[in-house]
């Protein structure tokens, strides 16, 4: 589930992004989104993730011949009620911003799910691991 944060200034912006780094969330499990694009030099080299719901230029063109809402498609990522859309969606309109923080639960598992040389269990007859490689030129 995902928390949500509107605040008014660049400064509320770290302010709420420290409150929810305390909190326990990782700055990748975090994101700003706000109306136009956001220059702010403390997240400039962090993993905090700054989202302008009104896109590049070809964005604003796509979304002027499809009818396209894009604080819309942006919320919708995060599987929100309608009613809570149209409460972010206003507050983004209205100048605001929205910091979002969402757990990120994925296990990232997959690799040693997949990955043969992770195998605990070797197939018979599979001999090569990524670990026994010196690279493409051993």
């Amino acid at each position: 589930m995902s928390d949500f944060t509107v605040v008014q200034s660049k400064e509320e912006i770290l302010n709420a992004i420290e409150q929810k780094l305390s909190e326990g969330y990782k700055a990748s499990e975090l994101s700003v989104l706000s109306k136009s694009k956001l220059h702010i030099d403390e997240l400039h080299d962090s993993e905090v993730n700054l989202t302008s719901t009104s896109g590049t230029f070809s964005d604003k063109m796509a979304k002027l011949l499809t009818g396209e809402d894009g604080e819309e498609i942006v919320l919708s990522y995060y599987h929100i009620s309608d009613e809570e859309k149209t409460r972010y969606k206003d507050a983004i309109l209205d100048g605001k911003y929205v910091v979002v923080a969402k757990k990120d639960t994925s296990t990232h598992e997959e690799v040693e799910d997949y990955n043969a040389a992770y195998d605990p269990k070797p197939k018979p007859g599979v001999t090569h691991y990524a670990e026994e490689t010196h690279g493409p030129k051993s």
